[in-house]
């Protein structure tokens, strides 16, 4: 006798691939609508499960969520490392940093900051400190970051702790909507990363801050 196989409501067979069909369906929440509108009911009666079925793979929605951050964070590392083998510029990847918020500032939320202690969370923590750790080796072209010794890595490494600061304070203001564009957004947007960063590479930041009173740049 010929079974038929269950049917999730968009089309696609979930037996066995519940966890998959869970993180894909609430990515594309991410990039449609806001990380508040991905719960365990809304994502559960989209792929056609109960959501006792969601506590089997996921201990809370929060952990879902950074499970994502988390696959974010990994493939940021990919990213900045094809940045080191292709010997692009520090400042490239600085850049990127910011543009992957203007590109998809819910998933840049819940890497940073959404979710409430997420640092206790092992995959989300591991892959955040690997990205990290990337990021500082672009900045001074060798490995910075010592985990058993963090207060001396801090010290070695201010200005690029300065400048990841900088990249995330930007980005952070790119994913709330706060800085006003006009019709070409992209465009306007990618400009003024550049040149913002541009600006923090060759110092003229310092000597903005440096500058009497008074005297026009």
């Amino acid at each position: 006798m010929k079974t038929t196989r269950p049917v999730m409501r968009n089309g696609n067979y979930h037996k066995g691939h519940v966890a998959e069909d869970l993180l894909r369906t609430a990515r594309n929440l991410l990039d449609q609508e806001t990380a508040e509108s991905v719960s365990v009911r809304r994502l559960t009666r989209e792929i056609g499960v109960t959501p006792a079925n969601f506590y089997n793979h996921f201990s809370s929605i929060h952990d879902l969520l950074l499970r994502i951050a988390a696959d974010s964070f990994v493939q940021c590392t990919r990213q900045l490392r094809y940045f080191q083998r292709n010997t692009v510029t520090r400042a490239d990847a600085l850049v990127e940093y910011a543009s992957f918020a203007q590109r998809h500032p819910q998933i840049f939320r819940i890497m940073f900051g959404f979710v409430p202690n997420a640092i206790s969370h092992k995959i989300y923590h591991h892959a955040a400190i690997q990205a990290f750790a990337v990021l500082l080796e672009i900045i001074y072209g060798r490995e910075m970051l010592h985990l058993h010794d963090i207060e001396g890595t801090r010290k070695r490494a201010r200005i690029g702790y300065g400048l990841c600061a900088m990249g995330h304070g930007l980005a952070m203001m790119l994913s709330d909507g706060r800085l006003p564009f006009g019709r070409e957004q992209g465009l306007e947007q990618q400009q003024m990363i550049e040149d913002i960063v541009d600006a923090f590479i060759h110092n003229e930041l310092h000597e903005a801050l440096t500058r009497p009173a008074g005297q026009e740049a």
